[in-house]
C-alpha cells in the first residue's frame, strides 16, 4: 500500500494506492481518501508581507515626457486654450491637451497618425494629461480641431485662430529667449507645395512642385527665425498659388506680429518692384536674388566683370569658390547698388554642357546632310528643327539644293556664344541694407538655406505629406499641428546646440530622441510599496538631460499601498 499526497484548493489531501500486475505490468490503483492532512504544529505561519514581485503595463515614457516639459514651459497648452476657448486653464480634454499630444504624435511616430487614439494610449500622456482613457477618442481630436478653425455662419466664413496662436508663442520663445540688445530678427521666407490625398478641398489645385507630379496640392509658406531656427509663423495656401502673390500676406503678418523691423531674407522667385517697396515701407530690410529675367539684371550681369583676387573672395561653397563685387546700376527704375557674385566652377561647367550640346548637335546636322542628300528642302527644314530645338539661336544653318557636295551648310554663331557665356555663373543679389559689405550680403542669402531644412523636417521626418483631411478648416489645423510639432523638434534643437559643438544639430536631436523612445515606465509592486521603474534609460541620455537642465524629468518614484 501507499500513501500519496495531492494539493488541492490551497490544502494537502491523502490518498491511498495499491500496486498490481496487469499483463506482466505493475500498475498503482486508487484504493481510497483519507481525508486532508492535519497540520504540523511546528510549522510557521505564512508573513502577511507578500514575498513575490509584480508589475503592471508598461508605458513609453522617455521622449514623451520631454516634449511635453518642453511643450508646457512654452505654454503650448494654456495659448490655445485661452485663444481657443478663452480660458488657459481647463480641466479635463481641451483642445491645448490634445493638439499638443498630437503635435508629440508627430514627432515621435507619425506613421499611427490615422490610430492616434491607440497610440496614445500606449505612452504616458494620459497620465501627464490627466485624462482618462475615455477621453481620447478620435471624435475627441476631431473635435479639439475646430476649435482652432471652424465655419463661422453669422460671416458665412472660416475663423482661423492659428496666426493668433503663432504669434503668442513666438512672443512666449522670444521671452525665454531674448536677442541682444543690439539685434533684430533676421527671417527667412519661403513657400513649398505638399500634395494633397482629398478631392473636395477648396484648397487642393494643382500646381507647380518640385517633384513635376500632377496631382493636388496645398502650399505651405513659412516665416522662419535666422538666429534659433524658431518658425515665426505660417500660411496655408491654395495648391496654385506662387511665392510673388503671397507676399502683401507676408507684410500684412509682420505687421500684426508686432515684431520690431529688421531683414528678411527670401528667394529671387519672390521680387518685383512693388514687393521691394511693401517690404520697405514696412520698415524692413530686405536680402534676395534678383532673376536674370528682369532686363536691367541682364544688363548689370553682362556689363560687370568680377575679378578673382583676394579682395573679391568671399568663400568656399559646396559647388565651387565664391567672388563678389559691389556696383550701382539701374534696378527698379532707380539707381541701386547690388552685389554681383560669380561662382566660376559653376562657369566652367556650363560652358562645358553648352560646348557638349552645341558639338552634338553639329555632328547630328553632318549626318543629317549625308542621310537626307534625296530629301526634298522641306523636309530636311523639318529634321533640321528637331535637331536644333532651342539652340537656334547658337547655330546657323542653310540647306543647299541638290548637287554636289552636302546638302546642309552649317555655323556656329561665335558672338551669341561668347555673349551667353557672360551670364553664366553670375548672380546679383539685391540688398536694401547698403551698408552691408558684398561678404555679409552673400553670406546672408547663402545661410538661408536652413528654411529647406525646416521643410525637409516637416516632410520626410514628420511626414506632412499627403494631406489626408478633406475639410478646408481641418486641412488648416493639421498643418499647424505638423508646425506644432516642428516648434518643440527647434526648441530641443536650440538647447542642444548651446550645449555640443557638432554642426549637424539636426541629427544630434534625432538620435537623443530615438534613444529616449526606448524609455519605458512600468509600475513594480512588492509588498505594500508600488515603485515606478524607468526601463532602458541609457547614461547618455540620462546626463544629456541632466545638461539640459532635466535631471528629475525622469525621477522614479516609491509610493506605499495599505489596501493589501
Amino acid at each position: 500500500m501507499v500513501i500519496k499526497r495531492k494539493k488541492k484548493n490551497g490544502r494537502i489531501y491523502l490518498e491511498e494506492y495499491k500496486s498490481i500486475r496487469i499483463d506482466g505490468k505493475v500498475k498503482s490503483v486508487y484504493v481510497r481518501s483519507l481525508g486532508p492532512e492535519e497540520p504540523v504544529a511546528s510549522v510557521k505561519p505564512k508573513p502577511k508581507t507578500l514575498n513575490r514581485l509584480e508589475h503592471g503595463v508598461s508605458y513609453r515614457v522617455g521622449a514623451v515626457t520631454l516634449l511635453w516639459e518642453l511643450a508646457s514651459q512654452f505654454g503650448f497648452v494654456s495659448t490655445i486654450d485661452e485663444i481657443c476657448c478663452g480660458e488657459p486653464n481647463i480641466d479635463g480634454p481641451s483642445p491645448g491637451k490634445l493638439l499638443t499630444a498630437w503635435a508629440i504624435n508627430r514627432v515621435l511616430d507619425p506613421m499611427s497618425n490615422t490610430m492616434l487614439e491607440n497610440w496614445i494610449l500606449t505612452t504616458d500622456l494620459p497620465r501627464l494629461m490627466d485624462l482618462s482613457p475615455a477621453d481620447l477618442t478620435r471624435n475627441s481630436f476631431l473635435t479639439a480641431m475646430d476649435f482652432v478653425c471652424y465655419d463661422d455662419k453669422s460671416i458665412g466664413q472660416i475663423r482661423d485662430f492659428t496666426h493668433q496662436i503663432d504669434d503668442a508663442l513666438y512672443k512666449q520663445w522670444r521671452e525665454m529667449h531674448p536677442l541682444k540688445l543690439v539685434e533684430r530678427e533676421t527671417l527667412a521666407y519661403d513657400l513649398t507645395s505638399v500634395l494633397f490625398f482629398g478631392i473636395s478641398c477648396s484648397l487642393a489645385e494643382l500646381g507647380y512642385n518640385s517633384k513635376h507630379v500632377k496631382r493636388l496640392q496645398v502650399n505651405l509658406a513659412l516665416l522662419v527665425s535666422k538666429h534659433d531656427k524658431y518658425p515665426i509663423s505660417h500660411f496655408v495656401y491654395n495648391g496654385s498659388r506662387n511665392s510673388l502673390s503671397t507676399i502683401k500676406n507676408l507684410v500684412t503678418q509682420l505687421k500684426d506680429t508686432g515684431i520690431e523691423p529688421g531683414t528678411l531674407i527670401w528667394d529671387r522667385g519672390n521680387v518685383s518692384k512693388d514687393h521691394v517697396n511693401m517690404i520697405e515701407l514696412a520698415g524692413w530690410k530686405l536680402i534676395c536674388g534678383i532673376p536674370k529675367t528682369i532686363k536691367d539684371a541682364k544688363s548689370i550681369i553682362e556689363s560687370t566683370d568680377v575679378p578673382l583676387s583676394p579682395a573679391t573672395f568671399i568663400q568656399k561653397s559646396r559647388t565651387g569658390y565664391i567672388y563678389a563685387i559691389r556696383t550701382s546700376n539701374q534696378l527698379f527704375n532707380r539707381e541701386c547698388s547690388v552685389v554681383v557674385y560669380t561662382n566660376q566652377q559653376r562657369r566652367t561647367n556650363k560652358i562645358n554642357d553648352q560646348n557638349e550640346v552645341l558639338v552634338y548637335i553639329g555632328e547630328q546636322l553632318n549626318v543629317l546632310s549625308k542621310s537626307g542628300k534625296e530629301w526634298s528642302e522641306a523636309r530636311l527644314h523639318k529634321e533640321i528643327n528637331a535637331i536644333v530645338g532651342s539652340w537656334k539661336g547658337y547655330i546657323h544653318t542653310r540647306v543647299k539644293r541638290k548637287g554636289n557636295g552636302p546638302r546642309i551648310e552649317w555655323n556656329y554663331k561665335a558672338q551669341q556664344i561668347a555673349s551667353s557665356e557672360q551670364s553664366y555663373g553670375k548672380y546679383i543679389l539685391f540688398s536694401t541694407d547698403e551698408s552691408l559689405s558684398p561678404n555679409e550680403v552673400v553670406k546672408a542669402y547663402f545661410e538661408k538655406d536652413f528654411i529647406e531644412k525646416v521643410f525637409r523636417t516637416l516632410k520626410t521626418s514628420e511626414e506632412m505629406e499627403p494631406v489626408r483631411h478633406r475639410l478646408e478648416r481641418r486641412v488648416r489645423v493639421y498643418i499647424f499641428i505638423c508646425v506644432l510639432a516642428y516648434r518643440l523638434l527647434s526648441s530641443l534643437q536650440w538647447r542642444l546646440l548651446k550645449l555640443s559643438d557638432r554642426k549637424d544639430i539636426w541629427q544630434e536631436a534625432d538620435e537623443f530622441l530615438h534613444d529616449l523612445e526606448r524609455v519605458e515606465r512600468v509600475q513594480v509592486r512588492l509588498g505594500h510599496q508600488v515603485k515606478n521603474l524607468n526601463l532602458n534609460l541609457t547614461g547618455k541620455s540620462d546626463k544629456t538631460l541632466e545638461m539640459l537642465g532635466f535631471k528629475d524629468l525622469l525621477k522614479e518614484t516609491i509610493e506605499v499601498d495599505f489596501k493589501l
